[in-house]
Formats: C-alpha cells, sequence, structure tokens
C-alpha cells in the first residue's frame, strides 16, 4: 500500500460511523472471528480490513494485534511470520492487513513457532511464497 493510498483510506475513515465505513471501504465479507469481522478492502483487493464488533468488551483485538506487529516486524525471527498490519483508526475498531492466500492443509508447513497458541488452519497463509500469520491478536 502506497503512501497515497494510505492517506485517503485515513481520511475516509474519519468522523464516519462504523455502517459508513464499511460502505466506503469494505467489499466481501470473508471471515468471521470471536471479536472481529474481516472484509475485502474495495479498493485493493490484496488487504482486508478487520473490524472489531464490541469495544466495550475490552478485548481490543485489533489495538493488541496491531502492537504485536509494531514490536516484533523488525525481530527477524518472527517478523517473517507476520501478516503486515498497514494502518489503525484512532479508537482500534478499524485495521487494515495484508491478505493471505488459504491454500490446502498438506501445504502448510510441519513446524510453526511455539509463540503461536490459537493454530486454527484460517489464522495462516501465505503472502506469495511467504507463509505467515493473519490472527496473532493474542499471542
Amino acid at each position: 500500500m502506497n503512501k497515497k493510498e494510505t492517506k485517503r483510506l485515513i481520511k475516509q475513515m474519519q468522523n464516519i460511523s462504523i455502517v459508513e465505513l464499511k460502505e466506503r471501504i469494505c467489499g466481501e465479507q470473508i471471515g468471521i472471528g470471536l471479536y472481529r469481522d474481516v472484509y475485502v478492502l474495495k479498493s485493493n483487493p490484496d488487504y482486508v480490513v478487520k473490524i472489531e464488533r464490541d469495544m466495550s468488551t475490552s478485548n481490543f483485538a485489533n489495538v493488541t494485534e496491531w502492537r504485536n506487529y509494531i514490536n516484533n516486524r523488525d525481530w527477524k525471527w518472527l517478523a517473517d511470520w507476520l501478516a503486515p498490519c498497514e494502518m489503525i483508526n484512532t479508537n482500534g475498531q478499524v485495521m487494515i492487513q495484508r491478505r493471505v492466500e488459504h491454500r490446502k492443509r498438506k501445504d502448510y508447513p510441519k513446524y510453526i513457532p511455539a509463540v503461536f497458541t490459537d493454530l486454527k488452519l484460517r489464522n495462516f497463509g501465505w503472502i506469495g511464497e511467504q507463509f505467515v500469520c493473519c490472527d496473532y491478536s493474542f499471542i
């Protein structure tokens, strides 16, 4: 995602309701998790939009995932395993992350670092030939 696209998205996300935001930037819904819904980013299908449904529960899955990415993106051992997070809105309810491709189970590696505790197949996938985790909010 280039800087121009990022600035445009930030502008679109300001001072609007989640309903409006979904209409503006979200395409097809491709996932439903315990705390978040995942949509294809309308303007660039190489990215997803993760929207936390209920901020009053104080789970802050997007904020936690964002912090995990920021804290570990320069640590080569772990960084290669993380789907990059591109941006998050000011209250943490909406985050944009690089989209992964899911493949058949037989294609998944036999080794996954022990730091990942939620080993559902849907939490992992590929960006090109790199195998990564796309849901690491609670590692």
